[in-house]
């Protein structure tokens, strides 16, 4: 079998009677290079099966076209609304995303780190694990890998951020059950080594003390982030002398799973307890659910990360940008304010 001969820039550039500049800029949509010699260039790439080599281009040019996208939990909806929105972003400008699900793990976020330095990646966005302090991002800061923070913060840092008003959010969740009447409300859930969670759980306390209700240690249940954990803890919380007469998720995975685990039980949720969570996932506007949540802008929060990327890309020197979106109160029946007749 005759192998074929490996075909180059100057080849497709030949044959088009154009520069291999022009044919290099075309592929990489450069706006300096007219619309009609742009299609004319790819659809001739289409044709003749040209695969444009970006390890040799990256040695030149310096960069990649690869962006790394690193989260903690791809299986958490949550994030992977995030990174869909990001990803689309980074999409639209011509950017490939190289995933990492990190699952809280220090030692797989810095083999990830130092994997996009070696490949001499464009960037980084990046929900950092628990744990991660400014030594662990400190090989970024040398190298100078622009990267943005998504959804949790690292103190100290001094990088582009962009998330959600945790506390809010958990405050509104906990203010709309008390202004339901109810005075024993539960919070479920939350790493509290993860800024997020301590921020969420905060805003679940502000509520009850600026409507002068007392802060009872006994309504805090940790289980981990997921809907199995919150059904299983559920029995321990019912069984409490004086048991909540309201359940506040620290997400809706958790609002969920309590959700499953009250009809389970032969409890009905909204009016025999009432239940809300946090976050907004699809599966909360599902008939079975109705989970009263708080919607937190998740598609936006990715899209504004990919942009603040672009931005540092551009413009290496500029101070650190910051960007906390507000979230906002969605009403279904879990929570018993209405219930379908």
């Amino acid at each position: 079998m005759v192998q074929k001969k490996h075909l180059t820039l100057k080849d497709i550039a030949k044959e088009l009677g154009v520069s291999t500049a022009t044919v290099s800029l075309a592929i990489n949509n450069s706006s300096l290079v007219a619309e009609k010699t742009r299609l004319q260039v790819l659809s001739k790439i289409k044709e003749v099966g040209y695969v444009y080599n970006r390890r040799a281009a990256s040695l030149i040019t310096g960069k990649s076209g690869m962006v790394g996208l690193a989260v903690h939990d791809f299986t958490n909806p949550y994030f992977t609304e995030v990174c869909a929105s990001a990803e689309k972003t980074l999409a639209q400008e011509g950017r490939m995303s190289l995933l990492c699900n990190s699952h809280e793990s220090l030692a797989l976020q810095e083999r990830f780190i130092h994997a996009l330095i070696e490949h001499n990646s464009d960037g980084l966005l990046l929900c950092p694990v628990v744990g991660t302090e400014v030594a662990q991002l400190q090989p970024l800061l040398t190298r100078g890998l622009p990267t943005v923070l998504v959804t949790r913060d690292v103190e100290g840092a001094n990088m582009d951020f962009v998330g959600n008003d945790e506390r809010y959010s958990l405050h509104l969740a906990t203010r709309h059950l008390i202004n339901l009447g109810h005075k024993r409300i539960a919070f479920v859930g939350g790493n509290l080594d993860a800024k997020a969670a301590r921020d969420r759980r905060s805003g679940y306390v502000d509520a009850l003390k600026l409507n002068n209700l007392p802060f009872d240690e006994g309504l805090l249940f940790d289980c981990e982030n997921s809907s199995e954990a919150a059904e299983k803890i559920l029995p321990d919380i019912l069984s409490i002398d004086s048991p909540p007469t309201a359940i506040v998720g620290f997400s809706d995975l958790i609002a969920l799973g309590v959700i499953s685990g009250l009809i389970e039980l032969g409890l009905q949720p909204g009016k025999d307890i009432a239940v809300v969570g946090c976050d907004n996932i699809s599966e909360s506007s599902r008939h079975y659910s109705q989970l009263t949540t708080v919607n937190v802008q998740k598609s936006q929060i990715g899209q504004m990360a990919a942009t603040f990327l672009f931005q540092r890309l551009l413009n290496p020197q500029m101070p650190p940008q910051r960007k906390i979106f507000e979230s906002e109160l969605v009403i279904r029946r879990s929570c018993g304010a209405y219930l379908a007749s």
